[in-house]
C-alpha cells in the first residue's frame, strides 16, 4: 500500500517481502543486504549510508512486539528511510495501538519529512512499551507487598519472573534508542531541532529512566530475599547446634548406662531412676544456663512478634 503525505513524501507499506520493493531502493548500495534481512527476518539491524544522489539513508529492522514469557514469540518490522520516502515491511500497527489512541498512520503522514514521520512511529512503539512497563510496575508493587507480608520460597521465583520481564522491555527499548541516535547521526541539525525528534528523545529518556528505577527495585528485592534466606539458614543451623549442645549431657549419660557393665551400683539403689533423671535435668539446665550466660542462644528461644522479617 502506498500513501502520500500532505507535504509530498510517500509512505510505502508492505506486509511482507515483495519484488516491487527492490525497484524503490535499487539505487543504494545496501539494497541487497536489506532485502536479504527481510527474507531472513533478521532482528535489530541498523545501517546508515548514502544513495547515488548523496542523500543520507537509514535502514534496518526492529523488534516491536515480544512475549515476555516466551521470547521466541516476537514481531519484527523493517524500515528504509530516504529524503522523500519511507518504506516499512511487516509492520502491523494494530498490535501496538491502544483503543484510546489516535490512529498512528495519520499522525505519521502529517509530518513534513519521512524522518519525522518515522520518529512518530518510534514514539508509538515507546508508548506501547510504556504500557507494558506500567503493567510491570503493578506486579512489582504486589511483589513488594508480598515480601513485606511473607517470606516464602515462591517469592524468589516471582522476583526472577519480574526481572525477566524487565529485561524483555529493556531489550525492546534499546534498539529504538539506537535507531534514534542513528537518525541524529545521519541528519544532524536538520532533524534534532524538530518537535518530533525532541518528543521521541524525551519519551525514550523517560522510558530508560523507568527501566533503570525498576531494575534497582528488583535488585533490592532480590538482595533482600537473599538476606532473608541466608538468615533463615543461619537460624536453622543455630537451632540444631543449640539443641545438640543442650541434650549432650542426657545423651552422654544414656550412653554410659547403656554399656551394661556388671558392676553398676546404682542398679541396686532404691531411688536410682530418680537420681538419674535429676542428674540429666540438672546437667541439661546447667548447659542451658551456661549458653545463656555466653549469649550463644541469641533470639532463638524468644517468642516471635508479628510482621518481623527476621523471625
Amino acid at each position: 500500500m502506498e500513501e502520500t503525505s500532505v507535504y509530498g513524501w510517500t509512505w510505502h507499506r508492505h506486509e511482507c517481502h515483495e519484488e516491487t520493493i527492490h525497484d524503490l531502493i535499487a539505487d543504494t548500495k545496501g539494497c541487497k543486504n536489506w532485502l536479504s534481512n527481510i527474507k531472513e527476518e533478521k532482528v535489530n539491524y541498523l545501517r546508515i549510508e548514502r544513495d547515488r544522489d548523496g542523500d543520507q539513508v537509514v535502514r534496518g529492522s526492529l523488534t516491536y512486539k515480544q512475549d515476555p514469557e516466551n521470547q521466541s514469540d516476537f514481531k519484527v518490522f523493517h524500515f528504509y528511510i530516504r529524503p522523500k520516502s519511507l518504506i516499512t515491511v511487516g509492520l502491523d500497527l494494530s498490535l501496538i495501538q491502544g483503543d484510546y489512541r489516535r490512529a498512528c498512520d495519520h499522525l505519521i503522514l502529517e509530518e513534513k519529512t519521512p524522518v519525522e514521520g518515522f520518529l512518530i512511529l518510534l514514539g508509538e512503539l515507546i508508548n506501547y512499551f510504556l504500557d507494558g512497563i506500567d503493567a510491570l510496575e503493578i506486579k512489582l508493587k504486589e511483589l513488594q507487598r508480598d515480601v513485606q507480608r511473607n517470606n516464602h520460597t515462591n517469592l524468589l521465583n516471582s522476583i526472577y519472573d519480574r526481572r525477566i520481564e524487565l529485561i524483555n522491555w529493556s531489550d525492546l527499548t534499546l534498539p529504538v534508542h539506537e535507531t534514534q541516535m542513528a537518525i541524529k547521526e545521519a541528519f544532524l541539525d536538520d532533524i534534532t531541532e524538530t518537535k518530533a525528534y525532541k518528543r521521541i528523545e524525551t519519551r525514550i529518556d523517560r522510558t530508560t529512566s523507568l527501566l533503570s528505577h525498576y531494575r534497582q527495585d528488583i535488585d533490592t528485592l532480590l538482595n533482600l530475599e537473599e538476606v532473608l534466606s541466608s538468615h533463615r539458614g543461619n537460624e536453622i543451623m543455630k537451632t540444631l547446634t543449640v539443641f545438640t549442645v543442650i541434650f549432650t549431657p542426657a545423651m552422654g549419660l544414656g550412653a554410659i548406662w547403656g554399656m551394661n557393665f556388671k558392676n553398676m551400683p546404682e542398679l541396686d539403689w532404691k531411688l536410682g531412676y530418680l537420681y538419674a533423671m535429676l542428674l540429666i535435668i540438672f546437667s541439661t539446665l546447667g548447659v542451658y544456663i551456661w549458653l545463656r550466660m555466653k549469649g550463644w542462644t541469641g533470639d532463638l528461644l524468644r517468642g516471635k512478634k508479628s510482621r518481623k522479617h527476621f523471625d
